[in-house]
């Protein structure tokens, strides 16, 4: 019980902290008219207390202690009585103390309509109580690390390794800050994605057209991050490009554009190392290529990417954690998915509507796979038991 009072604090006081940062960063940014026009900045609390979600988890499952910041004297001594100073002092010039904090915190958080501000103020004010407690619970009861593997310590990844973490989350975190902040752009990302998910071929071609003359940019950029970090279809890209530039024109934008993903991936890989890629595709996943690197060696990654139905993205970043060369993942990725990209792209083009296209990718998958199974054994000559 006193363990769970006292992770329960700490974790409780790192909310807080951020917080408190959030509102008072909202704030000045809410004083920008220009900004304030174009912009929802409410939306970095959710970022920010997010952060503090990620910093405590990081500092209790990776043994980070440097990440407990909310117990640090320069956070509880100068930021905080900081950010509290701004958020008095831009509420009371307005005459809107018990007005601003809680309706910025109330549109930042998403309780716009659960909460009406009296009842939000009365919510703060408890939430201000509870959070200056754990404050001072964190202080004087450190918080004791979970026992974690040793390749999972923060300590254990190269300082290139950590740095490249800590840069990727902060991007991770911008991004969503203007997804959120930004209507134009969510609307606009939620259009993509649903095209992308419902398998609408069409919907998703008019999608690339509303951008004109950025229309393959915007096509390399949306199949890229699919590669990298995405759950997307990436065969509806691929038809939309052969339906939209034609099917050769569509095949070069979506080979290379796909080739420039899987390089990003295993790179990410090879940065990363084996700790992180197995939270990102999972420790089952990993250990499948293990075993199917292990069977088929330096060809696996041409077969693998003959074969549709397994992932394009485990592959890629499987064979960053893997002794495969360079520039054999490249040339073996770059052959491997172009008859898939060809045919998909030559579909695209000739075939309408998404259940025709569907019909065909389900073809196309299992014309392929039966290909892979056959020329697989041949290439890799294996001796009959």
């Amino acid at each position: 019980m006193k363990g769970i009072v006292k992770f329960g604090g700490h974790f409780l006081a790192s909310l807080f902290l951020f917080y408190v940062i959030g509102l008072a960063v909202s704030l000045l940014l809410i004083q920008n008219k220009w900004l304030d026009m174009r912009f929802d900045s409410e939306y970095f609390i959710l970022v920010m207390m997010l952060t503090g979600v990620w910093f405590y988890f990081v500092a209790l499952f990776m043994s980070a202690s440097h990440f407990i910041i909310w117990t640090r004297p320069l956070f509880m001594r100068v930021i905080l009585p900081l950010s509290a100073a701004v958020i008095i002092i831009l509420t009371a010039i307005k005459s809107s103390l018990f007005v601003m904090p809680a309706y910025v915190t109330r549109k930042g958080l998403m309780l716009d309509s659960m909460l009406t501000l009296p009842q939000m103020n009365i919510l703060i004010l408890v939430w201000v109580l509870i959070g200056l407690l754990s404050l001072y619970g964190a202080a004087r009861y450190p918080l004791d690390f979970k026992k974690s593997s040793p390749r999972m310590a923060w300590s254990s990844f190269s300082r290139s390794s950590r740095y490249g973490i800590s840069v990727f989350f902060i991007l991770s975190a911008l991004l969503l800050f203007v997804y959120l902040g930004q209507s134009e752009m969510q609307a606009s990302a939620n259009r993509a994605a649903s095209a992308l998910m419902e398998a609408d071929v069409e919907a998703f071609r008019d999608y690339l057209l509303s951008f004109g003359p950025l229309a393959a940019v915007v096509s390399g950029l949306l199949m890229i991050f699919q590669s990298v970090a995405a759950p997307l279809p990436a065969f509806v890209i691929t038809f939309a490009n052969g339906l939209l530039f034609g099917w050769f024109w569509g095949a070069v934008l979506s080979w290379t554009s796909a080739m420039a993903g899987a390089v990003l991936c295993f790179f990410i890989a090879k940065f990363f190392g084996r700790p992180l890629v197995e939270k990102m595709v999972s420790k089952r996943a990993l250990n499948w290529w293990d075993r199917f690197f292990e069977k088929y060696g330096k060809h696996s990654v041409f077969i693998a990417r003959l074969v549709p139905i397994v992932s394009f993205d485990l592959v890629s970043y499987a064979s960053g954690v893997t002794a495969i060369k360079f520039s054999h993942f490249f040339w073996a990725t770059g052959l491997g998915q172009l008859p898939a990209t060809l045919l998909y792209s030559y579909l695209g083009e000739t075939a309408s509507g998404s259940v025709q296209i569907l019909f065909f990718v389900f073809t196309v998958v299992i014309a392929i796979a039966v290909l892979g199974s056959i020329i697989g054994p041949k290439l890799l000559g294996e001796k009959k038991a």
